[in-house]
């Protein structure tokens, strides 16, 4: 019976955050923001200018979105309770199209921030941010449930009072998902720029210089020359950030896998250059550090100073500040959007939830379809690169480049070709979906492969098992956890691609199919609020059945059976 009360009681609280999630993009989205493009034209010689600018807010939102997911996943993985709110919560924010942000993360900025041009900055930033936070964060959540429960008894043998789990426990756990999943954000980052560079709402324009921009700008244009050159320049930026960052990274994380096979050799995907590179770096850095360092002067003890009684009042009162802060604000929240529901009624017509009714089932048609052929082609490819490791060195980062490149720009090619077939509106759409689904799947079912331990492989691989069975008994149990995952953000990242997929204008000419990608895109340019408000309300529902019925009770039974213990 208290089980029951209490799934009643979650279920309440998070109806009304969502709510909560409409009211809030509503009430933005009511208020006008400056109108007006921040820049005039994009130049071709400006190109390097342009890459410098979208690198830089890439970097500022990766920082953020790395710091909300380590924060976010810890507290929903390290209690029940929290996990039953935060994480039907942190599904909605990932399944809501970066356009549902825009009304929000306009006004805000720009009614914050005095100077025109950082306010803008900071809503592109903030909208690049919720492109890359939410795997993230799912991926610090996968790694902190699924971690070995002979480690944790271990570690709790040893510190009982758990003072340092967090550092020398759950952290190190994150780092190999982490990482892994940090190169998918990434990539979807970049998929995504061109919507977090340029943006419309009602009245207000904004055109941000960087390399989105260019893309779509020459794309819109049919200037295919103009945007293959911007899609080179993003190839570059890319293969270079893979070689200098990534793979190290990558490299790196290996030390924290559940792995204890004697002789266990290290792989090396870095180039000899890359380590000399770093290597030198490290050099100057420890050289520029050198004259502030006093050899003499004792380092400070942290862990006393942590310890204080001081120190743990002052927490105390900042996390009841903190609280009453979040109280007073989802109190004035509440408040706005009770009033502006009568507003809100008179403008709503039983037309919109008629046609927002029928774009939602046609949307999630196209998705299912855009994962189902995810499905077939991913999983035999993770294997494959999995059994071949030399082979998988050379193909992961060519399937890195294409992740990242943005779809806008293989829009105009994809519709010359298909735009001949009957329903080849729909078929385009299915395929751009695809590229905004499938390579979730892709890289978390062979991330989930990479990390088996290699004990494990070594005692299946002593049977002498063929591929098939190994497959089916090693493989496909292993890589559940994290296809769920790779799910889970595959379907967030398929609602995104919808505004991308179902309406786009080219040199003047809008091309868009039913679906509420289109509907939210259409509404949000036109002023409709209600249709808008509508179409947001019914996805973000639709989303939540689906995490609610489905997502949750999967992961959930697929976390307890076939959760690899050490």
């Amino acid at each position: 019976m208290d089980k029951e009360k209490v799934k009643i009681e979650n279920l309440v609280v998070e109806l009304f955050i969502l709510l909560a999630l409409v009211g809030f993009a509503y009430l933005f989205y009511r208020r006008e923001s400056l109108s007006g493009s921040v820049i005039a034209n994009l130049s071709v010689r400006n190109l390097p200018f342009y890459t410098f600018r979208s690198l830089l807010r890439m970097t500022l939102a990766y920082i953020f979105s790395l710091l909300f997911a380590i924060a976010y996943g810890f507290a929903a993985a390290t209690s029940k309770r929290r996990e039953a709110i935060m994480l039907p919560v942190l599904d909605i924010f990932q399944s809501v199209p970066v356009l549902g942000f825009f009304p929000a993360a306009i006004f805000f900025f720009v009614a914050l921030i005095p100077n025109k041009m950082i306010g803008v900055e900071a809503a592109s930033i903030f909208l690049i941010f919720t492109s890359q936070v939410w795997n993230m964060a799912f991926g610090v959540y996968e790694s902190l449930t699924t971690i070995p429960k002979d480690l944790k008894e271990a570690y709790h043998f040893f510190d009982p009072n758990e003072r340092l789990a967090f550092i020398r426990l759950y952290l190190p756990a994150t780092i190999p998902k982490l990482v892994y999943n940090s190169i998918v954000s990434w990539s979807n980052g970049w998929y995504f720029l061109v919507a977090c560079e340029i943006f419309a709402v009602g009245s207000a324009s904004y055109k941000l210089p960087g390399i989105g921009s260019f893309i779509m700008e020459t794309a819109s244009e049919s200037k295919i020359g103009l945007t293959l050159l911007g899609i080179l320049v993003l190839v570059v930026v890319i293969v270079f950030l893979d070689l200098f960052i990534w793979k190290p990274l990558s490299q790196w994380s290996r030390r924290f896998r559940y792995s204890i096979s004697p002789g266990e050799e290290e792989e090396t995907e870095v180039w000899d250059v890359v380590s000399l590179f770093w290597e030198f770096v490290g050099n100057v850095l420890r050289k520029m550090r050198k004259p502030f360092v006093n050899e003499d002067r004792k380092p400070l003890n942290f862990t006393l100073f942590f310890r204080k009684k001081w120190f743990k009042g002052v927490i105390y009162f900042l996390n009841k500040v903190l609280l009453a802060l979040i109280a007073v604000l989802f109190a004035l929240l509440v408040y706005k959007i009770i009033i502006a529901v009568p507003v809100f009624v008179k403008t709503l017509s039983f037309g919109d939830i008629a046609l927002s009714l029928k774009a939602i089932l046609f949307s999630f048609f196209r998705l299912l379809v855009a994962y189902l052929i995810s499905l077939a082609w991913t999983i035999p490819v993770a294997v494959y690169l999995f059994y071949h490791q030399k082979s998988a060195r050379v193909i992961s980062p060519i399937l890195q480049v294409f992740a990242s490149i943005p779809a806008v720009s293989l829009f105009p090619l994809i519709l010359y070709y298909f735009i001949r077939f009957p329903h080849g509106l729909d078929i385009t759409a299915v395929l751009l979906i695809l590229t905004g689904m499938q390579w979730y799947v892709l890289f978390n079912v062979y991330g989930g492969l990479k990390a088996i331990p290699n004990d494990l492989k070594e005692v299946v691989d002593s049977f002498g098992l063929k591929k098939l069975l190994k497959f089916k008994r090693l493989l496909l149990p292993a890589s559940l956890p994290s296809l769920m995952t790779g799910t889970i953000t595959a379907w967030g990242g398929g609602w995104n691609a919808l505004i991308i997929a179902e309406y786009i204008t080219l040199k003047g000419k809008t091309y868009s199919v039913l679906g509420i990608g289109s509907l939210l895109d259409k509404s949000l340019a036109s002023g409709n609020q209600s249709l808008f408000v509508v179409s947001l309300s019914l996805m973000v529902l639709t989303i939540f059945l689906i995490n609610h019925f489905v997502y949750r009770p999967l992961y959930d039974r697929i976390a307890e059976r076939f959760n690899m213990e050490g």
